[in-house]
C-alpha cells in the first residue's frame, strides 16, 4: 500500500518538519514522555538500593524486568499493531505507564513500597514500551513522507537528548529535599501530558489492515516480518552490532549503580550529574550529526560512530581499577558513549523506514527490539553473576570487553565500503 503525503506537508516536502501540526504533537508528546523515561530511570536505583536494600544480583533482575518486553511480546505486538490503528496503541500506552508510575509514590506513602513492586513496576512498563515503540516507529510514515522521517527522527532524537541532558540532573538535586519514590509522581504527570497530545494527531491512512478472514496466521506474519530483517544487509548488519553493543551494554549498566552509590558512595546528585554529561554530550552529537550524515554519507557515519561506542565503554572499566579517579573516569566514559550512541542513532535515522515495506514496519520494529532487547537481557544476567561471583569492577570489565566485539564485526563487513544507502535497497 503507498501512502499519499499527509494533508498538513507541502507537496514539495520541503516543509521544515515541526511546522506539520501532526508532527508538532507528536514530537512534543515525546518530549513529556522522555522526560517521564529520565525521571523514572533516575529514580529507580536510588530507590532500590539506597532506600529498599537491593543486592547486585536484585539489581540485575529488576534491569532485565525493565527491558524484558520486546523479548516476551514484540514479534506478536508487531503483528497485531500492523493490523491495528496505531494512535488508539499509543494513548492506551501512555495510559498504562501513568497508571503504573502513579503507584509506586502511593506504595511509599503508605509505607507498603518492596522491591518485588519495583520489579512487577520494572515489567509493566517494559511491556507498554513494546506496544508504544512499536506503534511510534509505524506511525511515523503516516505523519510525515518517506523521505522526511530522517529529519523526523533527528528531531525526535534531538529533543530525547535535550531531555536527558537536564532531567538526571535536576532529579539528583530535587531527592536531597523529597524521597526519590516522589520521583514517580513527575513521571506520571508527564505520561498524561503526552496522552493528551496524542488524541489530537490525526494520521492520514492510518487505518486497520485486513478482516478478520482474510488475515495470515500470527506464525506465518511473525515469520514474514523476521524476513525482512534478515535478508536486508543494512538492517542485518546493525541487528548483528546492536546485539552485540547490547549484550555489553546489559553487563554494564545495572551494575554502574552499584558501583558508584554503592561502592564509591556518590551522593545522588552527583549521581545525577554524570548521567546529566552523557547526555549533553549526546546533545550535542545530535547537533553536529545530521551535518555529518549529509556530508560524508549516512552509513558511514553510522559505522564510524558505531566503532567509538565499544572504545569509549572500555573507559568505564578502568574506575574499577583506579578507584580513587573513579568519577573523573566514569564522567569520560559517560560522554563518550554519549556521543557514539547518540551519533550514530541520528546518522542511521530514518534508514530503517527507507528499506523496509510500510506492511512490514510493526513487524520489522518489533523483530529488531526482540534480538536486541533479548540481547541486553542476557547481558544483565551475565553482569548479576560476574559481580555475584567476583566483584562489581569484574562486571565492568567484561561489559567493556564485549562491547569490543562489535568493531571487529564492523571491520570486516563488505558494507563498510558503502558511503551512503544504495538506490536499490530503497523500497
Amino acid at each position: 500500500m503507498s501512502l499519499s503525503a499527509p494533508a498538513d506537508v507541502a507537496p514539495d516536502d520541503a516543509t521544515e518538519v515541526l511546522k506539520v501540526p501532526d508532527f508538532r504533537r507528536l514530537w512534543a508528546a515525546n518530549g513529556f514522555r522522555y522526560v517521564a523515561a529520565e525521571v523514572a530511570s533516575f529514580a529507580l536505583p536510588v530507590t532500590a538500593l539506597l532506600l529498599l536494600h537491593a543486592q547486585p544480583l536484585t539489581m540485575s533482575l529488576i534491569f532485565m524486568c525493565s527491558r524484558a518486553g520486546f523479548l516476551t511480546i514484540g514479534l506478536p505486538a508487531g503483528v497485531w499493531i500492523d493490523r491495528r490503528r496505531k494512535k488508539p496503541v499509543l494513548i492506551c500506552a501512555d495510559i498504562v505507564y501513568a497508571a503504573v508510575f502513579a503507584s509506586v509514590p502511593i506504595a511509599y506513602f503508605l509505607d507498603v513500597l518492596t522491591v518485588p513492586q519495583l520489579v512487577v513496576v520494572a515489567l509493566v512498563v517494559s511491556l507498554a514500551g513494546v506496544f508504544f515503540d512499536v506503534a511510534h516507529n509505524s506511525v511515523l510514515p503516516y505523519v510525515l513522507p518517506r523521505r522526511r522521517i530522517a529529519d523526523g527522527n533527528a528531531r525526535l532524537q534531538s529533543s530525547e537528548t535535550a531531555v536527558r541532558a537536564v532531567s538526571p540532573g535536576v532529579a539528583g538535586m530535587v531527592t536531597q529535599g523529597v524521597a526519590a519514590p516522589v520521583l514517580y509522581c513527575l513521571a506520571a504527570i508527564g505520561h498524561l501530558i503526552s496522552l493528551l497530545l496524542l488524541r489530537r494527531i490525526h494520521p492520514q491512512g492510518d487505518v486497520a489492515r485486513g478482516s478478520a478472514g482474510s488475515r495470515q496466521r500470527f506464525g506465518q506474519e511473525i515469520t514474514g516480518g523476521v524476513r525482512v530483517l534478515l535478508r536486508q544487509p543494512l538492517l542485518r548488519l546493525l541487528l548483528n552490532q546492536a546485539a552485540l553493543n547490547n549484550i555489553g551494554a546489559g553487563i554494564l549498566l545495572p551494575m554502574l549503580p552499584v558501583f558508584l552509590l554503592r561502592e564509591i558512595g556518590v551522593a545522588t546528585w552527583l549521581y545525577g550529574l554524570l548521567s546529566t554529561l552523557g547526555a549533553v554530550a549526546g546533545f550535542s552529537a545530535a547537533l553536529v550529526a545530521p551535518r555529518l550524515r549529509r556530508r560524508f554519507g549516512e552509513i558511514r557515519m553510522t559505522l564510524i560512530f558505531s566503532a567509538l561506542a565499544p572504545v569509549a565503554a572500555l573507559t568505564a572499566p578502568l574506575a574499577g581499577v583506579f578507584r580513587q579517579a573513579a568519577v573523573p573516569l566514569l564522567a569520560v566514559a559517560e560522554v563518550l558513549i554519549g556521543i557514539a550512541i547518540v551519533g550514530r542513532s541520528v546518522s542511521a535515522a530514518g534508514i530503517r523506514a527507507r528499506v523496509t515495506p510500510d506492511a512490514y514496519m510493526g513487524r520489522v520494529t518489533a523483530a529488531y527490539g526482540v534480538v536486541t532487547q533479548g540481547a541486553t537481557l542476557l547481558g544483565a544476567l551475565l553482569g548479576g553473576l560476574v559481580a555475584d561471583r567476583w566483584s562489581t569492577g569484574a562486571a565492568l570489565w567484561a561489559g567493556g570487553l564485549v562491547m569490543a566485539l562489535p568493531l571487529v564485526l564492523l571491520l570486516v563487513s563488505p558494507l563498510s565500503r558503502h558511503r551512503t544507502l544504495p538506490a536499490e535497497w530503497e523500497v
